[in-house]
C-alpha cells in the first residue's frame, strides 16, 4: 500500500461533523489543560472539504480533549467503510474565544484514513478510551454519504497484463483508474473464473487519486476483463486483454527467430564465399591480398560476430513477441539486443584484417625458401600441410596451457617477395584472439627469410 500524503486540518470555517460526548466537568483526570472550567470530552471528526461522498477518502478523527488515555477500545468498522491507512497517533491543540474568555485545549488520540462504500445514511462506529479511573465512549454518530460524482470525461482507467519475471504467478493483471470504482474492490473475469485482487493501492498526489487493483494468477494463456465496472452508478468500459501465445508457444516463437537467423547466416555465408571456396589459395592471395574461406571456415573465423548477432536476434525477437502477446516493453532485453549489433560489426572488421597477407621482400630462390621454413618447422613443431610449387601451408601444435586451439600459417610465392599470413586454426574451433602468437609466427618468418642469423623466440 502506497503512503498518503499528510491531509491538512481545514480551518474552524470548513465543514467539520462532530459527535460529542461530554463525560464530565473537572472530575479527577490524570492529565488536565488547566485548573479552569475546561471540560473532558471524547468525540469523532470527519474531516472533508465538502460533503461526504461515496469512494471519497475522509479522515476519521477520534479525539480526546484536554487528557491523555491510557488504553483504547478501538472502532470496529462494518463493510460498508473501508480502511485505507490507519490507525495513527493524533495530537493537536486549540484556542478560542467564547463569550469574552479565551480558552486553550489539547486533544489526543488516532485517525483513519477510510472511503464510504456506498451512499446513505452510515453509522460510524463508536471507540472507548480510559483515562484514570474514567472511560470515555464516543456516542452514536451517523453521517450522510452522497452518491459519487463523477466526471466521465476526465476519468481514466486501463488493464494491463504482464509476465512476472519470478515469484509464486506467472502472470499480473494491473487495473489502474483515477477514481474509486463503485464495486471496491472490482472484480476481473480471468479465463472464465472471477477474481478479487491479490493486493490494492492508493495513493494521491496534488490532489489526483490513484487506485491500483492488482490480480496474480498461473495460467499459461489468458482472457482478462473486468466485471460490471461502475463510477457514480454510470458504467465503464475497459478494453479486455487476450494472450496472444501461451508460454510454451512463447518459446516456439523465440526459437524460431533464432533458426530464421541460422538460416539467413547459412544462405549469405554460401553466397559471400561461393567464389573463394573454389578459388586456387596462390592465385586467390595473389590477386586479393588476403586469405580466401570456405563456409566452414567462415563460421570459425566470424563466430565471435555471429553469436553476438545471434543474441541480438534472440533478445530483439523475445522483445517483440512480449510486445505482441503481453503489451510488455522489455527494455533491458530491447537495449541489450541493439547493443550487440555494433559489437558484432566491430568484431567484424578486427577479423577481417586478419585474413590481409604481408609482404615479404627474398633473393632467396624456391628451394632455399623451403629449406629455411622446413628448417624453422622442425624448430618450432609445426606441421607442415602442403609444400607446393607456388605456396606452402603448416599448422602449429600449441600447448595444452595454449590460450588458443594453434594457428595456421600461409606462405604464398611471389616474384622478388612472398606473401605471409597466419590466423588461428581455422579447421578448430573459434578464437577471438590470437595473444600474439600469429604475430610471432609472421615475424619467426620474417626473420628466417631475410636474416642470416639464427632463428630466435
Amino acid at each position: 500500500m502506497k503512503n498518503i500524503g499528510n491531509i491538512t486540518r481545514p480551518p474552524v470555517s470548513s465543514m467539520q461533523i462532530y459527535c460529542i460526548l461530554i463525560s464530565a466537568l473537572l472530575s479527577v483526570v490524570r492529565v488536565c489543560a488547566s485548573t479552569t472550567a475546561d471540560s473532558v470530552y471524547f468525540h469523532i471528526k470527519a474531516d472533508t472539504m465538502r460533503e461526504i461522498r461515496a469512494g471519497q477518502v475522509v479522515e476519521l478523527t477520534y479525539a480526546l480533549v484536554n487528557a491523555q488515555f491510557d488504553s483504547v477500545s478501538p472502532p470496529v468498522f462494518n463493510s460498508s467503510i473501508e480502511v485505507i491507512e490507519g490507525p495513527k497517533s493524533h495530537e493537536g491543540s486549540s484556542y478560542a474565544i467564547i463569550n469574552g474568555v479565551g480558552r486553550k485545549s489539547r486533544e489526543s488520540g488516532f485517525s483513519y484514513i477510510v472511503q464510504f462504500r456506498q451512499s446513505g445514511e452510515v453509522e460510524l462506529p463508536s471507540a472507548s478510551v480510559k483515562a484514570g479511573n474514567r472511560t470515555y465512549t464516543t456516542p452514536e454518530c451517523r453521517v450522510t454519504v452522497h452518491p459519487a460524482v463523477v466526471d466521465m470525461n476526465k476519468l481514466k482507467c486501463s488493464l494491463k497484463v504482464g509476465r512476472m519475471a519470478g515469484g509464486y504467478a506467472k502472470y499480473c493483471a494491473t487495473l489502474t483508474c483515477n477514481a474509486c470504482p463503485d464495486q471496491n474492490p472490482p472484480l476481473l473475469s480471468i479465463n472464465g473464473k472471477i477474481f478479487r485482487p491479490t493486493r490494492k493501492s492508493f495513493s494521491i498526489s496534488n490532489g489526483k487519486e490513484e487506485y491500483v487493483y492488482e490480480y496474480f494468477f498461473n495460467d499459461d494463456s489468458y482472457e482478462v476483463s473486468c466485471e460490471e465496472l461502475t463510477f457514480g452508478g454510470k458504467p465503464y468500459s475497459v478494453k479486455p486483454k487476450k494472450g496472444k501465445l501461451s508460454g510454451a508457444d512463447f518459446l516456439i516463437a523465440i526459437v524460431v527467430a533464432g533458426a530464421l537467423f541460422e538460416l539467413a547466416w547459412w544462405l549469405a555465408c554460401r553466397r559471400r564465399y561461393r567464389e573463394d571456396k573454389d578459388a586456387l589459395l596462390a592465385e586467390f592471395v595473389l590477386g586479393k591480398k588476403a586469405l580466401p574461406l570456405t563456409v566452414s571456415w567462415a563460421y570459425t573465423h566470424y563466430g565471435v560476430s555471429h553469436t553476438l548477432l545471434l543474441f541480438s536476434v534472440l533478445f530483439l525477437a523475445t522483445t517483440g513477441v512480449a510486445i505482441y502477446t503481453d503489451s510488455l516493453f522489455m527494455s533491458v532485453f530491447f537495449w541489450l539486443g541493439i547493443a550487440f549489433v555494433p559489437l558484432a560489426y566491430l568484431s567484424y572488421r578486427h577479423q577481417r584484417r586478419k585474413l590481409d597477407f604481408q609482404s615479404i621482400p627474398t633473393t632467396l630462390d624456391e628451394q632455399a625458401i623451403y629449406d629455411r621454413i622446413y628448417n624453422l618447422a622442425a624448430t618450432y613443431d609445426w606441421d607442415v600441410d602442403h609444400y607446393g610449387e607456388d605456396c606452402i601451408v603448416a599448422h602449429t601444435n600449441p600447448a595444452i596451457w595454449h590460450l588458443t586451439w594453434g594457428e595456421q600459417i600461409f606462405i604464398v610465392f611471389d616474384k622478388g617477395q612472398v606473401w605471409v599470413n597466419s590466423v588461428n586454426d581455422l579447421n578448430k574451433r573459434t578464437s577471438p584472439f590470437s595473444f600474439g602468437y600469429a604475430k610471432r609466427n609472421v615475424r619467426r618468418i620474417r626473420d628466417t627469410l631475410t636474416q642470416s642469423a639464427a632463428i630466435r623466440d
